[in-house]
């Protein structure tokens, strides 16, 4: 259900973003900018996000651009996202500058990890 106090975009950027499980660090990493241009984002005398932006965070946190700049009716993005398919892309994404040895590290722990669930 969405709130009826998130008229601004200030206010629907908040909301998606903690809704879809992200604090300000996480989603500033997810996009590529400090947590201090997310946390301007989310008020309303900050400045607002680029476009670029907009379609990042929509598609992080599962939400229609277009929901978060008009606050129209269609919230979700059709399949949803989950913050899930954002880790494994960030993995994949910072895998690719690490050392062969140390990517088979990190396999063997995940590969441990799996005993315990």
């Amino acid at each position: 259900m969405v709130d009826k106090n998130i008229d601004t975009l200030a206010a629907r950027i908040r909301w998606a973003r903690v809704n879809g499980g992200f604090s300000q660090t996480d989603l500033a990493s997810l996009l590529g900018v400090n947590r201090s241009t997310v946390a301007h984002w989310e008020r309303d005398a900050g400045y607002s996000p680029t476009i670029d932006h907009l379609r990042g965070i929509s598609v992080a946190v599962g939400v229609t651009a277009s929901w978060l700049v008009d606050g129209d009716k269609v919230l979700s993005i059709p399949g949803g996202s989950s913050r899930r398919p954002n880790l494994e892309g960030k993995m994949l994404e910072l895998s690719r500058h690490l050392p062969v040895s140390f990517l088979i590290n990190i396999v063997a722990l995940m590969e441990a990890a799996e005993n315990y669930f």
